[in-house]
């Protein structure tokens, strides 16, 4: 799909995103998009990008007849009082344009968040890559995607949902997670009751996918002392080959800012992620309502395979299933038969039930006109779905 041309720089806001002093940028992804940078303490930052649909129609991995498809069944204006906040996941960054066009195509303002040590943040000079001998200047290397909590990325969220709440003023917050960013998304709005109006989890990392019993016997020995920052020696699942398979071979993101071998695999970044886990095990309480979206099936293996590229590679969906209960209040499973780790890109029938669920959750859960969500319910009513 060819980008259009888009609007001259001129240093203001997007169109449609209100005003504010900010000085947004022209974003990697351009067509419509632009890009903020938010400073955090200790001279971290992360990046927050904006979609403008009256500046252009950007390159997108998915094509003409599976988008208009898609546009037939969707109502314009159904959340034209909204703003969404997409979080990616590990080893990621924001690229899924058509995820912008699909929510602004209903009315609402579009926002993604490249955090700290991701994507847009990375200086290649810097970063460490995985299997890659070690720096000798250990201070100066940047390590991505490490962190030792994950409540670290609060400071993240705030900032951005600062910038969206004085450029989209009066609009109800909706997050959008993949993967580790669905963790993220759970881990925080638990923490912060009655500030989002829905969460929309794409293959969420809920539990580790080797088992629940292998993440506690490893969980006590991980992240001790130097060891927290040294790179295990890890093979991943082949996902950049199976991720060019919808998109006809044409790597759909900048391998630049998500790498192909993915990122190294720090022992303390993994404790984080486990506490993550244990806190979703011993249940949550979101308030929001909450949709969780999976493929239908995992396979577990290292080279490709073209069953990959209909299967889940990277997490368990049965382990996902059976955590998705305990996040809230009220929670939906779509499972996607044919969808890989990536619902969004996947081949066209999958993404289409993918994007169909997200229309259903939209119209059953997020809509004005449906009780506000975090208020009190009568006593004794259902707990969840």
């Amino acid at each position: 799909m060819d980008a259009e041309p888009t609007a001259p720089d001129t240093g203001r806001p997007p169109i449609g995103h209100g005003g504010g002093a900010h000085e947004w940028r022209p974003d990697v992804l351009d067509g419509g998009f632009r890009c903020l940078r938010l400073p955090l303490p200790e001279d971290e930052q992360a990046t927050l990008i904006a979609y403008d649909p009256a500046a252009g129609t950007p390159l997108s991995a998915i094509d003409r007849d599976t988008w208009s498809t898609l546009e037939d069944s969707m109502p314009r204006d159904l959340l034209d009082d909204v703003a969404v906040l997409y979080l990616h996941g590990w080893s990621d960054y924001f690229y899924h344009a058509h995820l912008a066009r699909f929510w602004s195509h209903m009315g609402a303002d579009f926002y993604a968040l490249d955090l700290r040590g991701y994507g847009r943040n990375l200086d290649p000079d810097r970063v460490e890559k995985a299997h890659a001998p070690r720096s000798e200047d250990d201070d100066h290397v940047q390590r991505p995607g490490y962190i030792t909590d994950l409540g670290e990325y609060d400071a993240d969220l705030e900032a951005a949902l600062a910038v969206i709440e004085e450029t989209s003023p009066g609009r109800r917050i909706i997050v959008s997670g993949h993967s580790t960013g669905g963790l993220i998304a759970v881990l925080w709005a638990d923490r912060n009751p009655g500030r989002l109006s829905g969460i929309t989890l794409n293959s969420p990392w809920l539990e580790f996918q080797y088992s629940t019993a292998i993440r506690k016997i490893l969980q006590p020995f991980l992240g001790r002392g130097r060891s927290a920052t040294t790179p295990l020696r890890l093979r991943m699942p082949n996902y950049s080959a199976v991720a060019t398979s919808a998109t006809h071979g044409r790597l759909p993101y900048d391998a630049r800012l998500k790498p192909t071998d993915s990122f190294p695999v720090y022992a303390g970044w993994i404790r984080a992620i486990f506490a993550g886990h244990a806190a979703v095990e011993d249940g949550l309480e979101v308030d929001a309502p909450i949709l969780v979206q999976t493929s239908s099936r995992s396979l577990r293996k290292i080279g490709y395979d073209p069953e990959m590229e209909a299967t889940d590679i990277v997490l368990d969906v049965d382990a996902i299933a059976r955590r998705s209960i305990h996040l809230g209040r009220t929670v939906a499973l779509n499972r996607i038969p044919g969808a890989m780790h990536d619902l969004f890109l996947s081949h066209p029938t999958a993404q289409i039930e993918a994007f169909s669920g997200l229309l259903r959750f939209a119209r059953g859960f997020l809509t004005a006109d449906v009780m506000p969500w975090g208020s009190s319910t009568a006593e004794g009513s259902p707990a969840g779905t």
